[in-house]
């Protein structure tokens, strides 16, 4: 019995020899795979990737190479990084929530053809809104983005520059009703019947900058923060007498008598020394209304509190053919000029690439 017993746990140790043995590499190897599993989970994080299809204003699925492979992570969590909103274009202000029109004939649209004569604001650069003129007026472009903004018309035909205080500050009263973060958008067109005056009523240039500057002054006053204005030089009437001499219907009718003070010198008959002179006084005129853009983009214009375009190879109507000339008198613009004035000017601004 003795030897039965003492042959059994023979056998018995024989089996378990292996046995431990293969427990004992087992251990060995769950040993090795846990240093070097410290290795790779304690190594940087790889850089987060976002999904593409992510809506922008959500918070963005961060996924790395190990939950790609369906791999566990440890460790503490990583922080989203929230991906920025879509911004509007660099230097592109907010659309205005006024559109205010300070000028003359030239901003009414006046008799643009012999079926539409006298003021007709619908089809204007500025404020037009009829749809079948071919005119895209400002204020329709605003409209086309998006904008809404309040209309004061106080252009008025016939006015020189001795009505641009008047007419600035029933723009600045409606500036003031805006609410906070608002913005005027005012558009400056003045100096025609200034110049086209007859000669004993030509406006004085130094008179004219007096004036200017007076208009000036209440805007920069009373716009709200980060108000635009668009300054207009006078049109260049030296450019329309070119191209009215050349055509024979033009020469003809600016020759009857009740044209010939139309715009003397540069649309009735004057002498060389009376074009000199309208030139010079053209000259300085311009010159007012560029300094006067140039001070308020100098001091103004640094803070953001106010902007001033004054782009006189632009927005001069130097562009015009005789088609841009209205039939009437050949001294207003027709329906292609004002559609000319609106796209000059939307181009010399900000929003040109809107």
């Amino acid at each position: 019995m003795r030897r039965l017993h003492s042959r059994v746990a023979q056998a018995t140790r024989s089996r378990r020899g292996p046995a431990v043995a293969v427990a004992f590499a087992v251990v060995l190897l769950l040993a090795a795979l846990v240093v070097a599993g410290a290795g790779v989970f304690g190594a940087a994080r790889p850089s987060p990737t976002f999904s593409s299809s992510q809506p922008a204003d959500a918070s963005p699925t961060i996924s790395t190479d190990a939950t790609k492979s369906g791999a566990a992570t440890s460790g503490s969590p990583v922080t989203p990084v929230p991906i920025p909103s879509p911004t509007a274009a660099p230097n592109t202000p907010a659309l205005p929530a006024l559109l205010g029109a300070i000028g003359d004939s030239y901003s009414q649209a006046w008799s643009v053809s012999p079926d539409f004569l006298f003021d007709h604001p619908q089809f204007s650069w500025v404020v037009g809104t009829d749809k079948s003129d071919g005119v895209t007026s400002l204020l329709e472009r605003f409209r086309a983005l998006g904008g809404s903004p309040a209309v004061v018309d106080a252009a008025t035909s016939g006015k020189k520059m001795t009505d641009a205080l008047r007419q600035a500050s029933l723009v600045v009263a409606a500036a003031r009703k805006l609410g906070p973060g608002q913005t005027a958008y005012v558009t400056f067109e003045l100096g025609t019947n200034d110049i086209c005056a007859s000669p004993d009523f030509i406006t004085d240039p130094a008179t004219f900058t007096a004036q200017l500057q007076s208009a000036v002054g209440t805007l920069r006053a009373g716009l709200p923060p980060g108000s635009r204005i668009l300054m207009l030089p006078v049109p260049d009437f030296s450019h329309f007498r070119d191209i009215t001499q050349a055509d024979a219907a033009a020469r003809a009718l600016l020759a009857l008598p009740q044209n010939l003070n139309r715009c003397a010198p540069y649309l009735g008959t004057s002498s060389p020394s009376a074009m000199i002179k309208a030139n010079d006084n053209l000259s300085q005129y311009n010159a007012a209304l560029k300094a006067a853009c140039d001070e308020i983009d100098a001091e103004e214009g640094a803070t953001g509190a106010l902007h001033c375009t004054y782009n006189a190879a632009l927005l001069a109507d130097s562009n015009f053919t005789i088609d841009d000339l209205s039939t009437v008198d050949y001294f207003h613009p027709s329906l292609s000029g004002q559609a000319k004035m609106a796209e000059d000017a939307w181009r010399a601004d900000v929003w040109r690439s809107a």
